[in-house]
């Protein structure tokens, strides 16, 4: 199991992409990250 609690994402601009998302992955179970082109999707700093 793989198990998020309160993430968030902030840019240094300020904007606010996640806020306090929770989530958990079980076991077999498949997660997809999806958003529109130009979202930064990849981007995980």
């Amino acid at each position: 199991m793989i198990e998020f609690r309160n993430v968030m994402k902030k840019y240094d601009t300020g904007t606010e992409a996640v806020h306090s998302a929770n989530f958990t992955i079980e076991k077999g179970e498949f997660a997809f990250l999806v958003g529109s082109s130009g979202s930064r999707k990849i981007y995980l700093n």
